[in-house]
């Protein structure tokens, strides 16, 4: 909790109030006043707002702009007298509000010494592990220092053994290739952010491996706070042990979470009852509040004769690390058996679970036939501290910490259920991943980004179980995440499926989904041809939505191979197949890839005729966005200068569903159109946003069109060496250059050559040969330098 002036900001409810009523902000408007307030200290600059409120969603200093004149007006600032924000010219943002962080505990009860211990640690040290028992604390007390520029991964929903990159690339909204997975460590290294991984334990030694890798990469600029009951054993590793509370401030903290539980509890922190139930509950945070929340149901005499008198029961006649293990154990098992049956039923079959979900989720499965029972019974559990409830958001989530799923999940194997649960589990998830699929592709598409969001970690456990048990249900799966993988540059599920195909020896002849997906990932990253033979192969053997994804991506790959007429022929199939199914998403890209199979063939008022001959209705955003690109293309080829407005449409489009495929391709378009034109210094900014935003994602292939285009602009200004340099970089065999690019890029070596001479052209050339992972980074240094 800050207060400044009149206003108070509660991180924990994510409210901004003014003399206790609630002042509205949009979410990342509150983000990124947390971010200022919380490194108030200095000026910020853009790049680290952009890092710390958006991740690597590409968004344009405008947007960034806009969220500060929100935040400017709910609390009464503006441009002008800036004395809550200050804009400091050409470097950035400072908050300079006078904070009073006196309440500033993230709710916490006797833990100023930790605090001061960790953040002195973390301004010392790139890498801070807080270790202790399970139920100490350890993610509350980072919680409380983890504000600002952050990103918090949560690591309990992975399963022991499970590889770690890339639950944090998607984290940090980074690229994940698993064909080069080296790239998404470099991109999250170069973050300026503290990245906080959260219940290491489980996945120790792949955590312990990551993190070497980000604290020792070239220009590593992340800084690690991770929670875990063991070490992470890495070099310059600095340890923060949390300790449980002492008999006071347990007292203390107890009588909050009973009030909590109960607000007319009034039996005082220093009652000698309350003592010697927190001193048999051996100071853990998790075991007194969920102890504490009994006060509703049995008197303070009654909690002391079950925890003190009764000790047997809890198992707490030690004060060792295993039996503190043993007690949060008995401590459930003790608060389960006075759940009535339901209750029980329900808290059991929670365990599959494995992240946060909403009500509606969680009863899904729980109790498919009667929701409305399952609610209360969900709402109840939270009530004992077996759930945790989030009420942040507009629907309560719900989600059951590592220590007492472990608990719950044995009880389910050993009551013979647990097929049947987890059964029901991933089929509730196939069929919500369908119906996200269908809103993915309508005007609601924002709203189906936001709902995926909430359900990776249901996807990845859910197909995980599939996999093994139910491939089919699996595949079903893949075929619904192939638009969402597909336009944000998500790779995971592109992983699942290829370990689908491998573990049932398939090649995509009866998991069409899963060849899709990976297909689709194959695509992005070059394998043109891998591509091309397993959408063909669909195209052939299935119907429907699947029929569609193929010839999508056979247009999309036939675009990339410079193959105009099979660009054409796969567009007529997909446009047939919009009409007749009524698939608004499939006819928006048969026009788009049919426009754009005449830009590149040389045809651009072919290409116009082509999007203006058609009506289309609503579109999702995403669909939207490529016919503005399209036009865009096929205007900037004409030399018309609306093709800059049709550019910025998509883009705006694309970022505001955070459709990175989209923009990127934009965005660079754009900067190619400003260098024909002769807007040498707009060209320059718009080719150094486009290859920072490849650098930080780690997409090489679609950097490579974009060094392609810097080539002429680069020589234009006279940077001969920079032109043949790029030149060779981007001579990889990833995309070819054809059409009217081609030829530019073929007249201006040529001339580099006439100016330079052979020798001298073919040394730099090879100079970009030789760059191989580096071509990107150094792209963007040398376009760089000539924005000074």
């Amino acid at each position: 909790m800050w207060r400044f002036g009149d206003f108070e900001v509660d991180v924990g409810r994510r409210q901004l109030r003014r003399r206790g009523e609630v002042v509205h902000l949009e979410p990342q408007a509150f983000d990124l006043l947390v971010v200022l307030i919380e490194q108030r200290d200095r000026v910020v600059s853009k790049e680290q707002l952009l890092d710390g409120v958006w991740g690597h969603r590409f968004v344009s200093e405008t947007n960034l702009t806009t969220r500060v004149k929100e935040i400017r007006r709910a609390v009464g600032d503006d441009g002008t007298a800036q004395h809550t924000i200050a804009n400091v010219r050409g470097r950035g943002y400072r908050f300079v509000g006078d904070v009073d962080d006196s309440a500033d505990d993230g709710g916490l009860v006797g833990r100023d010494a930790d605090l001061a211990e960790l953040r002195a640690a973390l301004a010392r040290a790139r890498l801070v592990t807080l270790t202790g028992p399970g139920g100490v604390g350890k993610s509350t007390l980072a919680r409380a220092v983890a504000r600002g520029a952050v990103h918090l991964v949560e690591l309990v929903a992975l399963g022991a053994g499970t590889e770690v990159v890339p639950s944090v690339a998607r984290s940090c909204d980074v690229l994940f290739d698993t064909a080069r997975p080296e790239d998404a460590v470099r991109a999250i290294a170069r973050l300026d952010v503290l990245l906080v991984l959260d219940n290491c334990e489980h996945v120790v030694d792949e955590v312990g491996a990551l993190v070497d890798e980000l604290l020792h990469a070239n220009e590593s600029r992340i800084r690690v706070l991770a929670t875990s009951q063991v070490p992470l054993g890495v070099s310059g590793e600095a340890l923060v042990e949390v300790r449980p509370l002492g008999v006071e401030a347990a007292s203390q903290l107890f009588a909050r979470r009973a009030r909590e539980a109960l607000p007319s509890w009034d039996v005082g922190s220093g009652d000698d009852r309350v003592d010697r139930i927190v001193a048999q509950l051996d100071g853990l945070p998790l075991t007194i509040g969920m102890t504490a929340a009994r006060v509703r149901s049995m008197t303070v005499d009654d909690l002391e004769r079950v925890i003190v008198d009764q000790s047997g029961l809890l198992q707490m006649s030690h004060r060792t690390p295993a039996h503190r293990h043993r007690s949060v154990s008995s401590l459930v098992k003790w608060s389960a058996q006075l759940l009535d049956p339901p209750q029980h039923r329900a808290f059991v079959d929670f365990s599959v679970f494995a992240g946060r979900v909403t009500a509606t989720d969680a009863a899904a499965v729980l109790a498919p036939s009667d929701p409305h029972d399952a609610v209360i019974h969900l709402a109840s559990l939270a009530e004992r501290s077996l759930l945790v409830a989030d009420l942040t958001g507009n629907e309560t989530r719900y989600s059951m910490l590592s220590t007492v799923r472990a608990v719950a999940g044995r009880w389910l194997e050993e009551s013979g259920r647990e097929h049947e649960s987890r059964q029901r589990h991933a089929a509730y998830v196939a069929r919500a991943l369908g119906e996200i699929d269908d809103v993915l592709r309508s005007p609601q598409e924002g709203d189906g980004r936001q709902r995926l969001d909430g359900l990776v970690d249901e996807a990845r456990a859910a197909y995980s179980w599939a996999e093994r048990h139910d491939a089919s249900l699996a595949d079903a799966m893949s075929a619904a995440l192939f638009h969402a993988a597909y336009t944000s540059f998500w790779r995971e599920p592109a992983e699942w499926s290829r370990r689908l195909l491998r573990r049932h020896g398939d090649d995509g002849a009866r998991f069409p989904g899963a060849a899709l997906v990976a297909a689709g990932a194959a695509a992005h990253r070059g394998d043109l041809a891998d591509a091309r033979r397993v959408a063909s192969a669909v195209a052939v053997a299935s119907t429907g939505r699947l029929r569609a994804i193929a010839f999508e991506l056979l247009a999309d790959v036939a675009l990339y191979e410079g193959d105009m007429d099979g660009a054409q022929r796969a567009a007529d199939e997909l446009g047939r197949i919009g009409r007749e199914s009524g698939d608004a998403h499939a006819s928006a890209f048969a026009v788009v890839d049919a426009a754009l199979a005449r830009v590149y063939g040389g045809d651009p008022r072919g290409a116009l005729d082509v999007l203006d001959g058609v009506t289309l209705g609503p579109l999702a955003p995403t669909d939207g966005a490529w016919l503005a690109f399209t036009r865009g293309d096929a205007l900037s080829a004409l030399r018309a200068p609306e093709a800059v407005d049709a550019f910025r449409e998509a883009i705006d489009l694309g970022n505001s569903v955070g459709n990175r495929f989209v923009v990127s391709v934009a965005r660079v378009s754009m900067a190619s159109a400003d260098a024909r034109a002769g807007e040498v210094e707009r060209a320059f900014d718009g080719f150094a946003i486009a290859l920072g935003d490849y650098l930080r994602h780690g997409n090489q292939t679609h950097a490579v069109t974009a060094m392609r285009n810097v080539v002429g602009l680069l020589a234009s200004v006279g940077d001969d060496q920079g032109a043949a340099v790029l030149a060779g970089a981007a001579h990889d065999g990833l995309r070819p250059s054809y059409g009217t690019q081609a030829e530019r890029i073929s007249e201006t070596l040529d001339a580099v050559k006439r100016r330079v001479g052979t020798t001298q052209f073919e040394k730099w050339f090879d100079e970009g040969l030789s760059l191989g992972d580096d071509r990107v980074r150094i792209a963007a240094e040398i376009v760089e330098r000539h924005r000074r």
